[in-house]
């Protein structure tokens, strides 16, 4: 006891000043943490979107390199046609050759005559003249048929022969952008195996990342649940208040018709006005309610539901799908799923979100993860477009198929500088595939 008294009495005393100090060092220690921290979480996202993008590009690079291959076939087979028609040409060509020198040298057996008017004349009789004269026209057009044809078939032979040059050089100059694209997607494919590699080794912190991806998914459902939800009540309240305004119309005309009768009367028909009144009043509820789904009917099947398939993209111009629809295994990545409402579309920096169909805006929110959104509806069907750096739109204002929205985020250099949208497409609650709707 005396000694542990004695170890603590030879303890230094802090005083406050070094106490601050520790805390001070402490509090820094902690913030540089926590930014080293947010730091790899920030670098994992970013590898993650960089991995979306690269595989993209390798499958399109893959789809382009099927193309230029068909195509490198389709000019081998032309070729072999070519050749084909230039052996037939050149056969035919031989023919020609070898049948007018054979009728040259069956011409040479017969006297030579110096000179067709000699050898009209020399002629024993007129008739015999007519028969040289005509001879030497028929000879003459034979000759000229003959050098026309012969001429005509030299120029097939070369001008087959031409095209054969022309589609042999197409054909090379295609081989060579077939090279260059298989480099190139091997090069795509090295930077994604290296990609996957360091995304695999970050381990926990990229669960991390893609349990905070999920999470800011599943604050948009919510959310969007939640606004269509209020819509609905909204839309619930007031074809009740309607409802309520045409019973209380109807009320006044009932009692006026009845005024006339006794007190005793009145009284004892009560009871059959209010069940009569009632049966009206639900009979009217039933055909308001009828005749207004026949009429939002009526609207989609010639608007929105009938254009399925050929609505407007929600972007111009050229743009990659880095992220589809539904649950999917990642490509990459063993054991790990994303789930996806929409799509991600990548596009180039200043494009604007544009609308797919005419609506009305019902609501403009912002949420981690997906900057400005706005939400419009074209009767029961709404769609969404997210991840907005700006909007040029208002709550309650009406658009027009292709009125742009809003311009489209581009990240920060530090986050990627990707410019990527997300897209949802729903009938009420009910998720829809975006690509099944939009061309």
């Amino acid at each position: 006891m005396v000694m542990a008294l004695a170890v603590i009495a030879a303890r230094p005393r802090r005083d406050i000043k070094s106490v601050k100090r520790e805390q001070t060092a402490v509090a820094a220690e902690v913030r540089k943490t926590d930014a080293a921290i947010t730091l790899n979480m920030r670098e994992t996202e970013r590898n993650l979107g960089h991995l979306n993008r690269l595989q993209r590009r390798v499958a399109e690079s893959r789809e382009a390199i099927a193309v230029s291959q068909r195509g490198v076939d389709s000019l081998d087979a032309a070729i072999s046609r070519r050749n084909d028609t230039i052996s037939l040409l050149n056969s035919r060509l031989t023919t020609l050759q070898e049948s007018y020198a054979r009728a040259l040298r069956r011409q040479q057996l017969y006297p030579r005559v110096n000179s067709p008017i000699a050898f009209v004349f020399s002629a024993s009789s007129v008739a015999d003249a007519y028969r040289r004269l005509r001879y030497l026209r028929e000879y003459d057009r034979w000759r000229s048929a003959r050098t026309n044809e012969l001429t005509a078939a030299a120029e097939a032979v070369k001008e087959a022969r031409a095209q054969l040059e022309g589609t042999r050089s197409e054909r090379a100059a295609a081989l060579d952008d077939l090279h260059r694209q298989r480099a190139g997607l091997a090069r795509e494919e090295a930077s994604t195996d290296s990609l996957v590699k360091s995304l695999r080794a970050q381990g926990k912190t990229l669960r991390a990342v893609l349990a905070e991806k999920q999470r800011r998914a599943d604050a948009l459902d919510r959310e969007l649940d939640r606004l269509i939800a209020e819509e609905q009540a909204r839309q619930e309240a007031e074809r009740r208040a309607a409802e309520e305004r045409q019973r209380k119309e109807q009320q006044p005309k009932a009692a006026k018709s009845n005024g006339s009768g006794s007190a005793a009367k009145r009284s004892k028909d009560t009871g059959a006005e209010k069940t009569a009144t009632k049966r009206l009043a639900n009979k009217t509820k039933s055909v308001a309610t009828l005749d207004s789904e026949a009429a939002a009917d009526r609207k989609l099947s010639g608007s929105f539901e009938a254009n399925k398939g050929r609505l407007l993209f929600p972007v111009a111009g050229r743009y990659r799908i880095v992220r589809g629809y539904g649950l999917q295994n990642h490509p990459e990545l063993k054991h790990v799923k994303t789930n996806n409402n929409g799509i991600d579309i990548e596009v180039a920096p200043g494009t604007d979100a544009r609308a797919i169909f005419d609506g009305h805006v019902s609501a403009i929110f912002r949420l981690p993860g997906y900057a400005n959104i706005v939400m419009v509806r074209h009767g029961k069907y709404i769609s969404l477009y997210a991840n907005l750096a700006s909007t040029y739109v208002a709550k309650g204002q009406e658009v027009k198929a292709g009125q742009a929205l809003g311009r489209i985020l581009t990240e920060s250099e530090a986050d990627g500088g990707a410019t990527t949208f997300h897209f949802e497409l729903r009938k009420e609650r009910a998720k829809l595939n975006p690509l099944e709707w939009v061309k």
